[in-house]
């Protein structure tokens, strides 16, 4: 059928996309004039530039001139001066970098996140593309194009070429992209681009030299920067760049005078919300309106607020939403039963009226407010009773905020959230050992983070393996200035070889506990024996009875009818069995109790414990419970980490804390909170 020559031709994205991403992508040179091309980025915000850690750490090296921009090349990985040259058209700019993960890395290829963060020293007025909110938990099959620059004679070239992303390189947000179109020394740093949906979704990582493609990492890795401080968004990076970006397109978008074409126009253009809840303008408009609001509380309470609306929590996310427009992007695909925008409008009141760790801005609650109201009255197919509704619900939560008394979501008073690490042997492969990171949130609900049972893991190499899992558990546990508790669940055979938390990265003001994940089997009555300890230990103060040294002294250990007929409110601790830290604690736990401290490093003969012994018996009678017992030894490590000698008694002090009322997961019962 021949088409009629009055029908338009159909757009292509590349067409009205290209222009924008170019006019925005950069330059990475080292500091000094003169330097060579390191490799590409582009501006995500005003004055800030997005590249990767291997790009910009190289860029900010001092003797780094005759490096190559691809991760194949000798030498990366030089340890990044703050200092670097941001080429932008005919402008050499200023920058440092503010922000890299890794900052630093030997030979071969840098892990993941590998991105970088550098803020230009003097503002400059320039364009910023578009990043997506949206938190895939696949990669995209749309057709992507990549940007950068390439080595020219006499000035680099800006270069950008179409693929496919064919896949995903393990759970660290890393993509495989096709082979259709050469990826030259120097684009690397460069932004992927969706021509689908108009969107910056990662960043160009690496050609794959003698391979096919190349590969990229995924926007939501950013997610991944240090969280800041809720009750000054100022001290939180993730939150100042991701606002700025937001408040930049919202301006260009209400700026109607300006000739120049925008991303939202753009998006039109494309037709890149086609069948969604919102224009392209209402979803840059109500994106401004969030990051005029100050960040949630902490990540559960982001979460809590997508529960609601989504009418379940977001389970299986390779990286947990951060910012309220992380959370807006998970309402885009919604298959639960309620309509999209009737969750994103909800969605917005929650915003407006969430819990607030400082003063509330009620200019800018009161904006977001008159947008829901004006796009749920614009809206045809939404009812007067959804309406009315949402004015209620507006008004309920605002009359919990105000209460007198009313319970926060602040950080002292969330208990619960919990990061869990189980780690088992593989009994066919000595040496190695299979593993999981979780999170376990209040509900009780475990979301596995990211887990390895295939291969299995050297026991020399976990601790690295492990940290970059880790850190996103503890990022979703944690609340506004209170860590998150640590499970360490291993094998008893581990627990002397595994209890040194610095290894994992793990802070020394973190609590941590230790778990079993071969706990006796035991009958009902010693079960129910075990239960009653636990209570006992919970509900009364604890008594401490050093089993092992007597005035100074090595003593053998009870055996296990002595250890059963000790009162219930017995806490056993270990003062010298350190060494022997396996068959100890062995049996202790053998004797029905769930609770125990010990020393992980060995104690010679010839030191005085008497500072451990009185140290330990304050201490515990300090917390009054076993139950307080985990954030009271992390106060005891940051002590000891701020050098107070009167708390070197407790140096390398652990905690056995295997809650019967909680089993681990893979057993029958679920994961709940008591």
């Amino acid at each position: 059928m021949t088409p009629r020559i009055d029908e338009p031709e159909p757009i292509d994205p590349a067409e009205v996309l290209v222009p924008l991403v170019r006019e925005a992508t950069v330059r990475i040179h080292g500091a000094k004039p003169g330097r060579p091309l390191y490799g590409s980025g582009f501006f995500v915000a005003p004055n800030w530039v997005l590249t990767c850690a291997h790009v910009a750490c190289r860029g900010s090296s001092e003797g780094a001139e005759d490096a190559e921009d691809t991760e194949e090349a000798a030498g990366v990985g030089q340890p990044a001066a703050r200092q670097v040259t941001v080429g932008w058209g005919d402008r050499m700019l200023d920058g440092v970098v503010e922000w890299a993960e890794p900052a630093e890395h030997g030979s071969g290829s840098w892990p993941a996140p590998d991105l970088a963060l550098i803020r230009l020293l003097d503002p400059v007025d320039h364009p910023c593309v578009w990043l997506t909110e949206r938190t895939a938990k696949a990669y995209t099959t749309n057709q992507v194009a990549f940007f950068g620059y390439t080595p020219g004679d006499p000035e680099p070239e800006p270069y950008n070429g179409r693929c496919t992303i064919s896949g995903q390189v393990g759970t660290s947000g890393v993509l495989k992209l096709g082979n259709e179109d050469e990826m030259p020394h120097g684009v690397s740093g460069g932004p992927v681009v969706d021509l689908v949906r108009g969107e910056v979704i990662g960043v160009l990582k690496a050609r794959r030299r003698g391979q096919d493609g190349g590969q990229a990492v995924g926007i939501q890795q950013l997610r991944r920067l240090p969280a800041g401080d809720a009750g000054d968004p100022a001290l939180d990076l993730y939150h100042r760049v991701m606002a700025a970006h937001d408040l930049h397109h919202a301006d260009r978008h209400a700026f109607v005078r300006d000739d120049g074409g925008t991303w939202t126009d753009a998006h039109s253009e494309i037709g890149a919300c086609d069948g969604r809840a919102l224009t392209p303008g209402q979803r840059t408009e109500l994106l401004g309106l969030l990051a005029q609001l100050p960040p949630p509380v902490d990540t559960g309470s982001l979460e809590d607020v997508i529960g609601a609306v989504r009418g379940g929590r977001a389970l299986g996310l390779p990286v947990a939403p951060r910012a309220w427009r992380d959370g807006l992007g998970l309402l885009y695909d919604l298959r639960r039963g309620t309509t999209e925008l009737e969750a994103v409008l909800r969605f917005a009141v929650h915003a407006a009226t969430a819990d607030r760790a400082a003063a509330a801005d009620e200019a800018a609650e009161r904006a977001l407010w008159g947008w829901a109201q004006q796009t749920a009255g614009a809206a045809v197919p939404l009812s007067r009773l959804f309406r009315r509704t949402l004015v209620d619900e507006r008004r309920s939560r605002l009359r919990a905020r105000a209460a007198p008394g009313a319970v926060r979501t602040a950080p002292a008073e969330r208990h619960g959230p919990e990061a869990l690490l189980e780690i088992f042997p593989r009994g066919w492969e000595p040496g190695r050992y299979d593993w999981r990171v979780s999170a376990v949130p209040e509900s009780g609900e475990v979301d596995c983070v990211e887990e390895e049972f295939d291969a299995g893991t050297e026991f020399d190499a976990l601790a690295a393996r492990l940290r970059q899992p880790l850190r996103e558990a503890f990022r979703r546990c944690d609340g506004s200035g209170t860590l998150a508790v640590i499970q360490l669940a291993l094998p008893g055979a581990l627990v002397g070889r595994f209890s040194d938390v610095r290894q994992l990265g793990v802070d020394a003001d973190r609590p941590v506990v230790v778990r079993r994940t071969d706990m006796p089997d035991e009958d009902g009555a010693a079960a129910d024996e075990r239960a009653a300890r636990w209570r006992t230990l919970h509900e009364q103060p604890p008594r401490t009875h050093i089993l092992d040294c007597d005035e100074g002294t090595a003593s053998p250990l009870p055996d296990e009818a002595d250890l059963r007929a000790r009162p219930r409110d017995t806490l056993p601790a270990l003062c010298r069995s350190a060494a022997a830290a396996p068959e100890a604690l062995d049996r202790i736990v053998r004797s029905g109790y769930s609770v125990a401290l010990w020393r992980r490093r060995p104690v010679p003969q010839e030191s005085v414990c008497a500072d451990f012994h009185r140290g330990m018996g304050r201490a515990v009678r300090a917390a009054r419970s076993a139950g307080r017992l985990p954030r009271l030894l992390a106060d005891l490590r940051a002590e000891v980490d701020d050098g107070v000698p009167e708390k070197f008694w407790s140096a390398g002090l652990m905690l056995f804390y295997h809650d019967p009322t909680r089993p681990l997961p893979g057993t029958d019962e679920p994961l709940e909170t008591p």
